[in-house]
């Protein structure tokens, strides 16, 4: 499974692929035990607690951790962030609901945060080889916008004959956008169905870049 065939971008979308993926991350966040602790808990099951009392929705994953039990699935999520997180997030959810099953009535949905990524790169040096890649930077948060609702995953009414159309699913760098009913064939025009579209949290930040 290691073996990857193609590019990795389309190979980490692979379904046999995603579910060792997920087995292998499960395993992590079930068994991973911090070698420099010293009282052999399960690091990422008590880190999971200590989420949910806080009330929380963010794990927080350190990498060098992460690439030390599981190298090649490591160096995937750097290099194919956007679909390797879908699984991890995924996987993550149903282990946070698992240990607390009344959790899924307070959060829907639990974020893998990545942290301690060991290469830091000067600003300067990003190139196009960069883009939808995780890298790490710094620097100072000189202005952020509000928090603000934005569609993750939307359903329309079609306001000539009332079939509802959907889901649709939207990430942060595209807006869907309906082209025709696919029961009457019109063009529109479409309302939000605001009861079955489900929101997230939507933030902008202006970035300082400080150079190391």
């Amino acid at each position: 499974m290691y073996r990857v065939q193609g590019t990795l971008r389309e190979w980490v979308t692979r379904d046999e692929v995603r579910r060792f993926i997920a087995k292998k991350f499960k395993e992590f966040l079930l068994t991973y035990v911090n070698p420099k602790n010293g009282h052999g808990d399960f690091e990422y099951v008590r880190l999971i607690n200590e989420m949910v009392s806080a009330n929380k929705c963010s794990l927080e994953i350190d990498y060098k951790q992460f690439i030390y039990v599981h190298p090649n699935i490591a160096i995937w999520l750097a290099d194919a962030p956007q679909s390797v997180l879908e699984v991890m997030e995924e996987v993550a959810r149903n282990v946070v609901f698992n240990l607390h099953p009344n959790y899924k009535n307070i959060h829907q949905k639990i974020y893998v945060r990545v942290t301690n990524l060991p290469v830091y790169d000067q600003i300067r040096n990003i190139r196009q080889i960069h883009l939808n890649t995780m890298i790490r930077i710094g620097g100072v948060v000189t202005r952020r916008s509000g928090v603000f609702p934005q569609l993750q995953q939307v359903k329309y009414d079609c306001n000539k004959c009332g079939a509802i159309l959907g889901p649709f699913f939207q990430n942060s760098y595209s807006e869907v956008k309906v082209g025709s009913c696919p029961e009457c064939q019109s063009k529109g025009p479409f309302t939000v169905n605001i009861e079955q579209t489900i929101y997230r949290k939507y933030q902008k930040l202006t970035l300082l870049v400080t150079e190391q």
